[in-house]
């Protein structure tokens, strides 16, 4: 099967979606699929082919990622993606890439696979002007639907997302897909002593400090904030507690400002952007994963870090949905508000290096029992029922 894929983001980029498409990618060539990645960046001037992904001339944008494809009737995208002659269209975004995907599979007559990673409510909340926030955020609603309408199957990783397709005003079955993670790469045991201590260097850490980090997007949705002012409140000098945040986003600038305001840059650390190959390294250099976001959808990062073995805080949610993801007690602990956070910040930080040692063991071992059939077998399934009902509408 030939699977064309469309994200605005990809790796090198951090992002939990680049990390999605990635391992998707790598396990589908696995099994034997062809897969094209078409994804965009700031960092080329043309189009360029390399290894199953084609790059294309971004621009600045308002949108979540800061940026978008530049021009989708570039040529040579076009002329890669027919040649490729793709059987599935498989769109991670309702960016200008999402619609060239739509319009692309309407005229080829294939069919479309939408995965719902995030909600376009989230995308214009840090706006100062209300009104400016509201006529976006209609844009955006309008994009989602959009994909939503002209989706055959629709997928993601996590239930909440069928709430987000309802408040869209859209009834249509959303298919559940726990992501997967490279736990190859992504493991502690890989990394030495000697290596967690020139990343702290590096990082300019504390080589004796408990080590929370957050990866990702840094973009108003992930409710960074939280964590800021839960720090500012309750976190003292004498907890010898630092916090990693890696990554880059429109919310950067914000952050920076705020840790200056709450009196805390000298406990909070801002990355920027930072290759992906990389983050095995960062992640085992670390203590805790941080998740303070209300509607994320299921991270990435927050596979690798636990694939890393470092327990995950996350936030609960009123349908809660984060008990599909943590077992509490087990691999993380679920937070209700600052003052919880804060307590099980401390608690996880406050323990001897053996029961570090036997946490990371039962984390990591807590990922692979979650997993009974891969992310790329279950998307292959999907593939073919997309193809079904596209055959179906030929014939209608």
């Amino acid at each position: 099967m030939r699977i064309v894929i469309f994200t605005e983001i990809f790796t090198p980029y951090v992002s939990g979606i680049a990390s999605y498409v990635e391992v998707l990618k790598k396990d589908l060539v696995k099994l034997g699929h062809q897969v094209l990645i078409v994804t965009s960046s700031l960092h080329t001037e043309k189009t360029f082919f390399k290894n199953g992904v084609i790059r294309c001339p971004a621009r600045l944008s308002y949108n979540k990622y800061g940026y978008e494809c530049k021009n989708t009737n570039d040529k040579k995208m076009l002329t890669l993606i027919k040649k490729f002659k793709p059987d599935v269209f498989h769109i991670q975004t309702d960016t200008r890439l999402g619609y060239l995907g739509i319009n692309l599979a309407d005229k080829m007559n294939r069919p479309v696979v939408f995965t719902i990673h995030d909600y376009y409510a989230d995308r214009f909340a840090s706006e100062k002007s209300k009104l400016i926030w509201g006529i976006k955020t209609l844009f955006e609603r309008q994009h989602f639907r959009d994909m939503i309408d002209n989706a055959d199957v629709l997928t993601s990783s996590c239930r909440r997302a069928s709430a987000f397709v309802k408040q869209a005003g859209r009834n249509r079955r959303v298919t559940l897909i726990p992501s997967n993670t490279d736990t190859v790469r992504f493991d502690y045991r890989k990394v030495n002593k000697n290596s967690i201590r020139k990343i702290r260097q590096k990082l300019g850490l504390s080589p004796d400090a408990s080590i929370a980090i957050f990866a990702g997007e840094l973009t108003v949705e992930k409710n960074l904030e939280f964590v800021l002012k839960t720090l500012a409140k309750y976190i003292h000098h004498r907890d010898n507690i630092q916090f990693l945040i890696v990554g880059d986003g429109t919310e950067t600038e914000h952050l920076k400002s705020l840790c200056q305001k709450l009196h805390i840059s000298n406990m909070v650390f801002f990355t920027g952007a930072i290759a992906h190959s990389i983050m095995p390294e960062i992640y085992s250099a670390c203590n805790i994963y941080v998740c303070s976001y209300d509607d994320g959808l299921m991270s990435m990062s927050f596979n690798e870090a636990i694939a890393c073995g470092l327990p995950v805080l996350i936030k609960e949610d009123k349908e809660e949905y984060v008990y599909n993801m943590i077992e509490n007690g087990i691999n993380g602990f679920v937070y209700t508000n600052e003052y919880e956070f804060a307590a099980y910040l401390k608690k996880l930080s406050h323990i001897d290096d053996e029961q570090r040692r036997q946490i990371r063991y039962v984390v990591r071992h807590s990922l692979a029992d979650r997993r009974t059939k891969t992310m790329s077998e279950r998307y292959v399934k999907i593939y073919n029922i997309a193809i079904k009902a596209r055959k179906m509408k030929h014939f209608n």
